[in-house]
């Protein structure tokens, strides 16, 4: 463990990627800043909840307001981008039948930067800096071992809600990806100490892959389920074709599903079998 504070080295880091994507974004809207803009809040999220279960005092247990906003309507424009490759992939060879939908996306995405260029303008860093000043804050007096000690329960206790969900994994998807990607981003403030073993990692970082992909399927099904059904009629030969594309999409996601779940078990397993075995002191897995 570095002799700093390593969720406060971890939240500075986040803090600077975000604010030079946010700079970027600032001058033109493009692919790259988008993602890394949207990681590095996911990250600072997950630093946040670490923050406030270590430290148990009643404030707010969320980001400001306006960093979910920014989340959520760069979200919008990054998914429409992940529906027009995904739609190239699972398309077939009829490229040119392809292109009314593409337009279709294209305007939508057009529509999603217009309302993410105004809230990237209008974004003021004052109230994530106040929280910056509120972390070190409230760091004052505990020591690495007991911020260890303590991070590692709060891993656990993502670790237990996911093996809890392991039974209606495929309902549960989704919360599933919320628990792991905590447990992963936390994992990694602590510098080779987490519970989760390098391999456990590196296993839990595939997942992610697995689910991420599948929340992309799942956007470019519901966005050509809404062209069909706004644009075209029943017995057009374009609707029949793109139901076949969205059979195809979905064959592709319950793929991913299932590596996924059982990708899922073997982590989960692997590491109540380490707990056991290694005798750690927080709580074991049910």
């Amino acid at each position: 463990m570095p002799d700093e504070n390593p969720i406060l080295i971890y939240w500075r880091s986040e803090m600077e990627v975000f604010t030079k994507n946010l700079s970027s974004l600032k001058e033109q809207i493009t692919e790259e800043p988008i993602h890394d803009l949207r990681v590095a809040i996911k990250k600072l999220r997950s630093c946040f909840k670490m923050y406030s279960g270590l430290i148990k005092r009643r404030h707010k247990k969320e980001l400001p307001e306006g960093i979910n906003t920014l989340f959520s309507i760069l979200g919008k424009h990054r998914n429409i981008e992940m529906s027009k490759k995904l739609l190239m992939s699972v398309g077939g060879r009829n490229t040119a039948f392809l292109n009314p939908i593409l337009v279709y996306l294209q305007l939508l995405q057009d529509q999603a930067g217009e309302y993410g260029r105004a809230c990237i303008q209008k974004f003021e860093l004052t109230e994530l800096e106040a929280l910056a000043f509120q972390i070190e804050a409230g760091f004052q007096g505990l020591s690495n071992d007991e911020i260890l000690s303590k991070a590692n329960e709060i891993v656990n206790s993502s670790l237990n809600k996911v093996g809890d969900d392991l039974k209606h994994f495929k309902e549960r998807s989704h919360s599933v990806r919320k628990q792991l990607k905590d447990a992963f981003y936390q994992s990694k403030m602590l510098h080779g100490e987490s519970l989760l073993t390098k391999p456990q990692l590196k296993r839990l970082d595939e997942i992610l892959d697995y689910l991420g992909n599948v929340q992309d399927y799942e956007v470019l099904i519901v966005n050509l389920k809404t062209f069909r059904k706004t644009i075209l009629t029943k017995r057009m030969k374009e609707n029949v074709m793109i139901k076949r594309i969205e059979g195809r999409a979905k064959k592709k996601k319950d793929s991913l599903l299932d590596q996924a779940y059982s990708s899922t078990e073997e982590l989960m397993a692997q590491y109540k079998e380490d707990n056991l075995k290694h005798e750690t002191p927080a709580k074991q897995l049910a």
